[in-house]
């Protein structure tokens, strides 16, 4: 009995999106000639449609008939739009007040141990004095242990290795008295429920942990939503994009951004520590 009325519903859900397809093609033939073309290029960024509709709308309203003659005029209310859609965070590595603890979390293959890397050679960079610790969760990777020994090495400065809850608490108790601690984790699969577990635990402690979710910009769109779904219980307090040097299409990431509202703290175009990294 079931079968019918999926099909019913399935006919339903074509119909709607062809009404609403239809509605948003007259919208945007409603556009002036210089600014259709400004929302073509938008669209094959990957920006959404409707998203690119609304920013040019506003655009066209602001400037009126006249204004949109200049094209520069456009193009910086145009800029200046998708930058007031977006939240950033100036996620500051520099003593400030009192300690300050981040960690970075994420799935497999988007830079977090390279990217802790950066922070801590920022945080070098910019006051030697400041007391940096590292500290990694990521037992499960033998070189992503290593790797983080090595950049500790070079720039001076600790590395504690967690393997459980406990060991965590005490790395933290440890070192109450550092400016800056950096807190690498490892990767967890979707279907990981028991180290999601564990890692939100870790968060609900006494210490004040300012958690950002690391994600690579060439990913879909729809693969980034679905990670922040599952790392929303943490919770996210700031992104960190990651891998911009390997994409030449920005605009799904853009429409994540936008959305979700969570503010970017960093973003990285490059392997090189700490150059490649920009507040």
């Amino acid at each position: 009995t079931l079968g019918p009325l999926r099909q019913e519903l399935e006919g339903l859900r074509i119909v709607v999106g062809e009404v609403l397809g239809s509605q948003m093609q007259k919208r945007i033939e409603g556009l002036p000639g210089d600014v259709l073309e400004d929302y073509q290029a938008l669209v094959s960024h990957g920006v959404d449609a409707q998203r690119a509709h609304h920013l040019l709308r506003s655009v066209v309203e602001t400037l009126g008939t006249a204004g949109l003659r200049n094209r520069e005029a456009v193009k910086e209310l145009l800029r200046e739009r998708m930058e007031e859609s977006l939240a950033v965070s100036n996620s500051s590595v520099t003593r400030q007040y009192g300690q300050k603890i981040m960690m970075l979390v994420g799935p497999t293959g988007v830079g977090k141990t390279t990217t802790i890397a950066k922070l801590a050679g920022l945080a070098r960079q910019q006051d030697e004095q400041q007391r940096t610790v590292l500290i990694t969760l990521d037992t499960y990777r033998v070189a992503a242990v290593e790797q983080l020994r090595v950049f500790a090495k070079i720039l001076k400065i600790p590395l504690d290795v967690a393997v459980s809850q406990q060991d965590f608490l005490a790395c933290l108790e440890r070192h109450q008295h550092a400016d800056l601690i950096l807190i690498d984790t490892a990767g967890r699969s979707p279907k990981d429920q028991a180290g999601h577990e564990e890692l939100v635990a870790m968060t609900r402690g006494s210490f004040n942990i300012e958690t950002h979710l690391v994600l690579a910009a060439p990913v879909a769109e729809s693969v980034q939503m679905d990670t922040i779904r599952r790392y929303q219980a943490l919770p996210i307090h700031k992104m960190i994009m990651t891998k911009l040097d390997e994409t030449s299409r920005f605009g799904s990431m853009y429409n994540m951004l936008s959305q979700t509202g969570i503010p970017v703290s960093y973003l990285s175009a490059g392997q090189r520590v700490p150059e490649d990294l920009e507040i």
